[in-house]
């Protein structure tokens, strides 16, 4: 997790070379992002992709001067970007030829300030600078962020993107349970799932069936923790799971021998770090983190990628908590659970 240390400085003898003390205040401020072209960016998307993270500056822009000192200084913030990201510095005003997603873009030169023809696109037609530009791994616009942005303001929104949350929750939504996490003022919820191992839900089906509900986490994803910290200690999601589920908690990674439907899986370690036995439940599509559910028989029904708020949640563990999905395909099943939503929240409305 990306933590913003503080630091605490103890000054023990004053050295007369203030010249030396100028440079380290300065290199204490020093931008430590390894920014790159965007051309270059592109480049390596197609060897390796990962998303672009894109700073949208202007030579003029003293709040852009300020995040490049204050923000992209830090440590934690400036490691997570250099890591998960490639990082662009992009100049709204450059005078360059720039090809991006096979077209030519150029700076028309018009205006006082002339603003190049990406700058556009890469602000949704409504250039502001310093702007945060977030490209999927084709490259392709994820969303732009106008504005200046702290170390405290961009931690969320670094991890939002790069964990795919923003494919299945709003951000108010996450940055709220993203906060409940690493607040420690602010207490998470008080509900408990009842975990157990692969091998005690086996027999405890065998006993009394139950689907299973497996959730796909690790120690170094941030979006696992909010959902350990948020989603399952809501006191109605724990206690709907534990009644309608037996609940495993898998780690993909671990080196731990797992026996399941009478077959021994390993974690080879052979190309890449994760453990047979969840490249069989999820297809080879490992996202992390995510929700699995399977029948009281043990077979696959879904493998759903991807952050869960409480309310997210919700449907999916109806849905094959259930059996729903033996009358409905999901498409109707959200449409009549939206209704009733709505009603029920009328009806709460009208008794108020």
């Amino acid at each position: 997790m990306l933590k913003v240390l503080k630091l605490v400085l103890v000054v023990i003898v004053l050295l007369p070379l203030d010249s030396f003390g100028q440079q380290k205040k300065a290199e204490e401020h020093k931008d430590l992002v390894e920014w790159m072209t965007l051309t270059e960016a592109l480049k390596k998307q197609k060897e390796q992709p990962k998303k672009i993270f894109m700073d949208i500056y202007t030579d003029w822009c003293g709040w852009c001067k300020v995040m490049s000192k204050n923000t992209f200084s830090n440590q934690q913030i400036a490691a997570y970007i250099n890591q998960y990201f490639y990082p662009v510095r992009f100049n709204a005003e450059t005078l360059d030829t720039l090809e991006y997603l096979g077209k030519q873009y150029v700076n028309k030169g018009t205006g006082r300030k002339p603003t190049h023809e990406l700058a556009y696109i890469f602000t949704n037609n409504r250039p502001s600078y310093p702007t945060i530009t977030y490209l999927d791994e084709k490259g392709e616009m994820i969303q732009a962020l106008p504005g200046y942005m702290d170390v405290k303001k961009i931690e969320p929104f670094l991890v939002y993107f790069n964990e795919n949350a923003f494919r299945s929750s709003p951000f108010d939504t996450f940055k709220n349970n993203f906060d409940n996490t690493f607040n420690d003022s602010i207490p998470n919820g008080e509900g408990r799932v009842q975990w157990v191992s692969f091998e005690d839900a086996q027999k405890l089906t065998e006993h009394e069936p139950k689907p299973l509900l497996i959730d796909i986490f690790t120690g170094w994803s941030v979006t696992s923790k909010v959902m350990e910290a948020t989603t399952f200690t809501d006191p109605k999601i724990a206690e709907y799971i534990n009644e309608h589920f037996y609940a495993v908690h898998f780690d993909p990674t671990t080196k731990d021998i797992i026996k399941f439907g009478g077959i021994s899986y390993v974690n080879k370690g052979i190309g890449h770090p994760f453990h047979d036995l969840a490249i069989l439940l999820t297809n080879r599509q490992i996202g992390i983190p995510a929700t699995i559910y399977l029948n009281e028989k043990l077979q696959l029904l879904s493998n759903v990628p991807g952050y869960r708020a409480p309310d997210e949640l919700r449907p999916l563990l109806e849905f094959f908590g259930e059996e729903k999905y033996k009358k409905q395909n999901w498409q109707e099943f959200m449409k009549m659970y939206t209704e009733e939503l709505k009603e029920s929240e009328t009806s709460i409305q009208q008794i108020k």
